[in-house]
């Protein structure tokens, strides 16, 4: 079985300088904000989601909008079942920043309560936890918010805390925006699958100064994990691991 995670950064060209810092600045700004947001594509999405070959997928940065776009375009993949969170709003707009499971294995969508979010830039993109009755299997996928500050530690703290509450096989993924050094003493009793790959930034002149392992594959019952990366046009790698 093959898991995946990707932070789509909306569906902006991450692989440019100047349009994804357009795009990033314009969630925040009100400079050129409909410009750049029309400029999102989601077809960009689905090329790498399509490339992974993934059976479970988690998708963060998906705005307030494109759920229905992505659902159909994920469904002609072959991935049945879809579930959102909600994450930050944008500062401009109020946009709603989503969350996303997909699969082409039956799952059902767990209630996680109230993850601790902030609005605005760094705020958190969202916690989704979906159960696998056939796998007997929980698949927990989160994006966390800036790695500095009092709101770090409570989304860290939440997650921990949730965590202890699940006995069985577990998968947990996501855009932590933070190293697996930093965040490993944290989930002592998960293996990180996805081998500390350096998934972020893949934009050019800042991949020079930020090549950071921020998305992580971590699990427990599972023995045999296998990572890969593939490059799309996010300033993140998906990356993805086969387990059995």
């Amino acid at each position: 079985m093959r898991v995946a995670v990707y932070n789509q950064m909306f569906g902006l060209n991450g692989r440019n300088l100047v349009s994804a810092l357009k795009g990033n600045l314009s969630m925040y700004s009100p400079i050129n904000y409909r410009a750049e947001i029309s400029g999102a594509d989601i077809n960009r999405t689905l090329e790498v989601v399509a490339a992974s070959k993934s059976e479970i997928v988690g998708i963060c940065e998906v705005l307030e909008g494109q759920e229905k776009e992505l659902m159909g375009k994920l469904d002609s993949l072959g991935y049945k079942y879809f579930y959102f969170e909600s994450g930050r709003k944008t500062k401009i707009g109020g946009l709603v920043m989503r969350i996303v499971i997909a699969s082409k294995i039956k799952c059902e969508k767990v209630n996680v309560g109230d993850f601790p979010l902030k609005d605005g830039l760094g705020g958190g993109g969202g916690f989704i936890h979906c159960y696998f009755p056939e796998l007997k299997l929980d698949v927990v996928s989160i994006h966390m918010g800036y790695n500095k500050g009092k709101m770090y530690f409570q989304q860290l703290g939440f997650l921990q805390g949730y965590l202890k509450k699940l006995y069985g096989n577990i998968i947990l993924m996501g855009d932590f925006n933070l190293s697996h050094d930093k965040l490993k003493d944290y989930f002592g009793d998960l293996t990180l699958a996805s081998n500390g790959i350096k998934s972020c930034s893949t934009t050019p002149v800042i991949k020079e100064f930020i090549n950071e392992d921020y998305d992580h594959i971590f699990v427990r019952g599972f023995e045999d994990c296998r990572a890969g990366e593939l490059e799309g046009h996010s300033d993140h790698k998906l990356i993805y691991v086969d387990l059995e």
